[in-house]
């Protein structure tokens, strides 16, 4: 009985130390943010975070979630093998006046998951005709 359960401890130490398979996936932005600076009222604008696969094993970003809904992610989607690029392209919406200050939370299958971007700017305020287009 004693060495029975010895034996069994023994195995389950193994078993706890040993790795079966390690995922070493990493994502790698060689700018995690962007400033547009000053933006036309009612005007889209557009960037793509370029990213590389610094890792062993192959890159599935999982899901890009962004702070507001005027901020939309497009990335790819197939997965990337070790030493591949890929994208990320945020469109932001400048619907309402003022400075901006947005985050984007990559979502991938590494252990460093999420990585946080940022953008920001400043959407200029629309002049008086474009005020009385939007009253009529």
């Amino acid at each position: 009985m004693n060495k029975s359960i010895v034996t069994f401890l023994i195995f389950l130490l193994f078993a706890c130390t040993t790795t079966v398979g390690t995922n070493d996936a990493r994502i790698g932005f060689p700018k995690a943010n962007y400033d547009f600076g000053a933006l036309p009222y009612k005007k889209e604008a557009r960037y793509s975070f370029q990213f590389t696969n610094p890792g062993k094993t192959p890159l599935v970003i999982l899901d890009v979630q962004t702070s507001c809904g005027c901020t939309v992610p497009e990335w790819t989607k197939k997965p990337l093998n070790p030493g591949s690029s890929g994208e990320i392209e945020i469109k932001y919406d400048a619907d309402f006046p003022g400075v901006f200050h947005k985050t984007i939370k990559v979502y991938y299958n590494g252990k460093d998951s999420p990585q946080e971007l940022t953008i920001k700017g400043e959407v200029e305020y629309p002049d008086d005709s474009e005020a009385a287009k939007k009253d009529e």
